[in-house]
């Protein structure tokens, strides 16, 4: 049971973290960006899945089957399964950031 409170947290502050990535690769592009730290992707990350977090859970689930069967074909399908997933990544991220002035909330945080 204990192992389970360690496992789930870990799971969830995951998912929190998950778009700190395309943050800091959306944000390079702009002229703000040398006044973003690295903590304040993380920030924004986490302020970005507020809400959000069991979308992308859903979505990570629904890749179970292409992941098996990419595993079924001695990895061979994970050369089509890959790109597609991670398309799909890029997608919720770019659904998530849709209303949102990602530049004036990084300056905020300072």
């Amino acid at each position: 049971m204990w192992t389970l409170l360690l496992f789930i947290p870990g799971i969830i502050k995951s998912f929190s973290y998950s778009q700190t990535y395309y943050l800091y690769k959306d944000l390079q592009e702009t002229d703000a960006s040398g006044h973003i730290g690295y903590v304040d992707y993380v920030t924004l990350s986490r302020r970005l899945m507020d809400g959000h977090k069991l979308d992308l859970f859903i979505l990570r689930l629904s890749f179970i089957g292409w992941d098996i069967l990419g595993w079924l074909t001695c990895g061979i399908g994970f050369i089509w399964i890959t790109p597609y997933k991670h398309m799909a990544y890029m997608n919720f991220y770019t659904s998530l950031v849709e209303g949102h002035d990602l530049v004036s909330e990084a300056e905020a945080l300072h």
